[in-house]
C-alpha cells in the first residue's frame, strides 16, 4: 500500500499543470511538499513528505515525514525524520536521517553532518561514507571508503575498500570482491569477516553496476580474480563471459559453435514469423534500404537517438520511471529487428547479383542466416568489427522508420487529412481550381 500510495504522489507531481507550478515550482497539497523545476530547492518546512525533482535537487528545510528526491546533482542538507529516498548522479547528504537511507548513483557522499538512524542501501561507483550509521550498510560499489561507525552489520559487494581513521564496525561484515583486503583489527576483529570471491555470474554483474566498466575482472587458472584495468573494458567483459561460459579452454571452440548455432536458430525463427506476417512490408523495407544506404543511415541514427532519449525523458518525469523497463525492451527489439532485416538485405543483394533466385520463404530465410554468418565474422576485425555491426543496425533501422514513416503519410492522404501550407492557400485561384505547383509533396 505504502509503494501505490508514493507511487501516485510521484504521478500527481510529474503531472502538475505548468500553470499551478508557474511562480516558485512549489505546492503543498495533503500536507505534502512537491518541487520541482530546473532548479529544485526545498527551503520551506514540510510537515508531511517532500517530493523533489529538478537537474539540480535540494533539501534545505525539515522534513516531517518521508523525504524522495531525483535529479543530476542531489544534496541534502536539513533533517529528514523519517526515510530519505535518493536518486542522482552526485548525491550529497550532509543531514541527519531518523529512518532509512535508499540511495542510487554514480557518486554517493554521506558528510560528517550526517547521521542515518535506520538501514542503509547504496548501489553506485564510488561511495564516501563519514556520517554515523546506527543500523546495517548494503552497498554496492567499485570503491567504497568508510571513516565512521557503523552500528549494525555490514554487506558490501566492492573491488576497492578503504578504511579511515575513525572507522569501526560493531557488527558482521561480509564482503564480495576479487581479492583479500587488509582489515584493520581497529575496525573489525577477523572472526567477524566473511570474503567471497567473485566468480562466474557474479563477476559479470559487478562490471556491469560499475559505472562505464572500469572496474575490469581477469579468471586465473586457480579461479583467483584479479582487477585488469589497463585492459579495455568491453573486451575483459566478453572474456569474463566467455569464461564463465565455455568453461576450460579445451571446450572452447565446441561451446563457441553451439553458442553461435543457437542464437543463429532463434534469429531464422525471428524472421521467419516477421517474413510470413508481413511479407509486403519486408520486400519493401529491402528495397528502400537496397537503393537508399547513406540515407537509411541517417534515418537510424535519429530513431535510435529518439529511442533512447526516451529514457532519461521518463525518468525526469518520475511517473515514467514505470515506463523505462519497456522502453529498453523495445530499444532491444527495435535493434534486433533491423539487424535481420539489414542483414537479410544486403545478403539477398549479393546471392541475386550471383544469381537469380525465388523470393520464396526458404530463400529467404536461408539468406538472412548466410547475412547473420557474415556480419557475425566482422567481430574479428580488429576496431572495425563493433562498428560495421553497428552501422547495420542503423541502416536497417532507418529503412523501417522511413518506409513506416511513409506509410503513414498515405494513410493520412487517401484519409484527406494532409496538411496544406499558406503560400499554397494565397496561391489558389479564385475559382477553386488548384494551383500551378503545389507547395507540399508528401513523397518528400
Amino acid at each position: 500500500m505504502d509503494r501505490t500510495i508514493r507511487l501516485a504522489a510521484a504521478a500527481v507531481l510529474a503531472l502538475l499543470p505548468a500553470t499551478a507550478l508557474a511562480d516558485d515550482d512549489l505546492m503543498v497539497f495533503g500536507g505534502d511538499t512537491y518541487v520541482s523545476g530546473q532548479t529544485a530547492n526545498l527551503d520551506t518546512d514540510s510537515g508531511r513528505s517532500a517530493f523533489v525533482s529538478g537537474f539540480s535537487a535540494s533539501i534545505d528545510a525539515a522534513v516531517t515525514k518521508d523525504a524522495h528526491i531525483a535529479g543530476g546533482h542531489v544534496s541534502v542538507d536539513a533533517p529528514v525524520s523519517g526515510d530519505l529516498y535518493a536518486a542522482g548522479f552526485w548525491i550529497a547528504i550532509d543531514g541527519p536521517v531518523g529512518g532509512d537511507l535508499s540511495a542510487s548513483g554514480y557518486s554517493v557522499s554521506l558528510e560528517k553532518n550526517a547521521t542515518i538512524g535506520g538501514n542503509s542501501r547504496i548501489a553506485a561507483r564510488t561511495i564516501e561514507i563519514d556520517a554515523d550509521l546506527a543500523g546495517s550498510l548494503l552497498a554496492v560499489a567499485q570503491d567504497i571508503t568508510i571513516n565512521t561507525e557503523i552500528t549494525g552489520d555490514v554487506m558490501l559487494a566492492v573491488d576497492n575498500l578503504t578504511f579511515g581513521p575513525n572507522a569501526k564496525i560493531d557488527g558482521l561484515l561480509s564482503y564480495v570482491g576479487p581479492q583479500d583486503i587488509e582489515i584493520p583489527e581497529s575496525v573489525i576483529s577477523a572472526d567477524r569477516v566473511t570474503h567471497r570471491r567473485i566468480a562466474g555470474a557474479a563477476l559479470s554483474s559487478l562490471a556491469q553496476m560499475t559505472a562505464a566498466g572500469e572496474a575490469l575482472h581477469d579468471l586465473r587458472e586457480n579461479g583467483a580474480v584479479r582487477t585488469a584495468a589497463e585492459i579495455a573494458a568491453g573486451k575483459e567483459v566478453v572474456k569474463v563471459a566467455g569464461e564463465k561460459t565455455f568453461g576450460h579452454d579445451d571446450d572452447n571452440v565446441w561451446a563457441l559453435l553451439a553458442g553461435f548455432l543457437v542464437t543463429l536458430i532463434a534469429y531464422v525463427i525471428v524472421a521467419a514469423i516477421f517474413f510470413n506476417f508481413a511479407p509486403a512490408r519486408t520486400e519493401t523495407i529491402r528495397v528502400r534500404l537496397m537503393a537508399k544506404p547513406f540515407a537509411s543511415l541517417c534515418y537510424g541514427f535519429l530513431a535510435l537517438s529518439m529511442l533512447v532519449g526516451a529514457v532519461p525523458v521518463a525518468a525526469i518525469t518520475i511517473v515514467g520511471i514505470v515506463l523505462i523497463p519497456f522502453v529498453i525492451l523495445l530499444i532491444v527489439a527495435a535493434c534486433i529487428l533491423s539487424y535481420l532485416v539489414a542483414a537479410y538485405a544486403f545478403a539477398w543483394g549479393i546471392l541475386s547479383k550471383i544469381k537469380p533466385i525465388s523470393p520464396s520463404l526458404t530463400n529467404k530465410l536461408l539468406a538472412t542466416a548466410a547475412g547473420i554468418v557474415l556480419l557475425s565474422l566482422t567481430h574479428y576485425l580488429w576496431f572495425f568489427g563493433w562498428i560495421i555491426n553497428l552501422a547495420v543496425v542503423l541502416i536497417g533501422l532507418g529503412a523501417i522508420a522511413a518506409v513506416c514513416g511513409k506509410g503513414m503519410m498515405a494513410r493520412r492522404e487517401e484519409s484527406g487529412n494532409v496538411p496544406v501550407s499558406p503560400a499554397a492557400v494565397e496561391d489558389k485561384p479564385a475559382d477553386g481550381s488548384p494551383a500551378s505547383d503545389a507547395s507540399f509533396d508528401p513523397k518528400i
